[in-house]
């Protein structure tokens, strides 16, 4: 029975990686730590800015009201600004106790005096970078006497933020010039070890793209591999660090979910998978016009 290009593009590809099984466990050995390196850094990335990005939703204006302001007409509209995402009301009463249990002031010590305190409504805002403008509307309201946040410590939290993000994009673009780098170096190795067979190919007249196919589906497969075990290994040791954070470091909050780890774990191997055929299309061009 005859067999059909790609049925005979999948046997040599198989038979290429039997024949030389010591270059191909070498080029998945490599795909899997550069992945490994890539993947670990980009968790690394996405959590720092998390928890920068969480501290900074943490942070809330304090709008402090006049003694005659209408303090549900206040929060009202200040709750129906699209840029907000929750408000509370905190009375003069209930703001002097949490004073007092801030300062460890005795309760009972602030029944002789008068409570000097206004009435508050805190803003949390949904974007961090809305804050400045959403305290200076606050401000603009009849009955609002000031409207205050930490500005510096957000101010360094946004920048942080911000930092993180540009810096990630940076130097993820190397990591990732230098996967590619390592990659289509070993799998020209692949190709140099397949010299004499590719040689026969084009002597019986075989095309460019047929002699590339066995070699991009062989990268492929090497990427998926790298790809597969850097995604466990990753994924491993992520559980165990989300573990000893929620017993020993309550305070450092990490992304976890299933969804997370499935998207990351899949990520992997399509980038691994990716990889891999740009490898080898860079490998195999670059063997084919100097051949």
């Amino acid at each position: 029975m005859e067999r059909s290009g790609l049925e005979f593009i999948l046997l040599e590809t198989w038979t290429a990686i039997r024949r030389n099984l010591l270059i191909t466990l070498a080029a998945i050995g490599n795909m899997t730590v550069s992945l490994a390196i890539l993947g670990a850094f980009v968790i690394g990335g996405i959590n720092l800015d998390y928890m920068a990005s969480l501290q900074a939703k943490n942070v809330f204006i304090s709008v402090y009201l006049e003694d005659d302001a209408d303090a549900g007409d206040i929060e009202a509209k200040l709750y129906g600004d699209l840029r907000v995402k929750e408000t509370e009301f905190v009375s003069k009463k209930q703001a002097l106790q949490e004073w007092a249990e801030m300062t460890a002031v005795d309760p009972e010590a602030l029944k002789i005096i008068d409570n000097p305190l206004p009435d508050i409504v805190r803003v949390k805002v949904a974007n961090p970078d809305d804050m400045a403008a959403v305290a200076e509307l606050a401000e603009q309201l009849p009955g609002v006497e000031e409207a205050s946040y930490s500005r510096s410590v957000f101010d360094k939290i946004l920048v942080l933020s911000h930092g993180i993000k540009v810096s990630g994009v940076v130097v993820g673009l190397l990591l990732v010039a230098g996967t590619m780098l390592i990659v289509s170096t070993t799998i020209r190795l692949t190709i140099y070890a397949r010299r004499r067979e590719i040689r026969i190919m084009q002597l019986v007249g075989a095309t460019n793209w047929f002699i590339r196919a066995p070699l991009l589906f062989e990268g492929a497969f090497q990427g998926i591999i790298g790809g597969m075990l850097s995604a466990i290994a990753l994924t491993i040791g992520y559980v165990y660090l989300h573990s000893y954070l929620a017993e020993s470091l309550q305070f450092i909050k990490i992304v976890y979910s299933a969804q997370f780890l499935t998207a990351f774990a899949l990520g992997l191997i399509l980038a691994g998978a990716l990889f891999g055929i740009a490898g080898a299309f860079i490998s195999a061009n670059r063997y084919l016009s100097e051949a």
